[in-house]
């Protein structure tokens, strides 16, 4: 129910669509298409209900069944079980989003303020281009540590190391020794004496 509650908007039932679903997802297993059943149980006209069903069913909330009753009699049942895909389909599609809320408060906090339009679109085509998004927050980390905010300058590291193969953090750690050992070697170089 909560996930229905937090994505009603995106639900789009009215008022008797939702409690006719209340009063599905409240039966047991099985709900038999039994119009007038429903209608006296809900106090509503069974004409009314044979609309809202018609109309759950159109919007694909709801599935139409044939089953043996236990007298081994074929009854027709009604299926909530795409409704439940929907809201499954929703809290996953919730949970990518803050995910992605994740990495964009955490730029807005080493940033030390609000992103511009700008800035989350560019954060945005990182992620649509497959930059892992450890790779992005590492991005960051280095940048900070350069103690630069710019998103052009956090586009510059991830485009080196996309370009040189890095694909994860480990990647970054297991090369940046040899090219560190490179530097020191240069640094150690007797340049005055050759």
């Amino acid at each position: 129910p909560s996930i229905m509650y937090k994505n009603f908007d995106e639900i789009k039932l009215d008022g008797l669509d939702l409690i006719l679903m209340i009063y599905f997802m409240n039966q047991n297993n099985t709900i038999s298409f039994d119009i007038v059943k429903i209608a006296e149980d809900l106090n509503i006209e069974s004409s009314k209900v044979l609309e809202i069903i018609n109309n759950l069913n159109e919007k694909n909330y709801i599935s139409f069944e044939m089953k043996k009753n236990d007298n081994n009699v074929i009854e027709e049942y009604i299926s909530i079980e795409p409704f439940y895909n929907k809201l499954l389909s929703l809290a996953l599609d919730s949970n990518t989003k803050n995910e992605n809320t994740d990495i964009f408060s955490k730029f807005e906090k080493e940033f030390g303020r609000t992103l511009n339009p700008t800035e989350i679109e560019k954060i945005n085509s990182w992620i649509e281009g497959d930059i892992s998004e450890e790779l992005i927050i590492e991005a960051l980390k280095e940048a900070s540590l350069s103690n630069v905010h710019q998103i052009r300058y956090i586009d510059s590291i991830l485009f080196r190391w996309v370009k040189s193969g890095y694909k994860t953090v480990k990647d970054i750690k297991r090369k940046k020794p040899v090219q560190e050992e490179k530097i020191e070697e240069l640094y150690a170089y007797d340049w005055l004496n050759e």
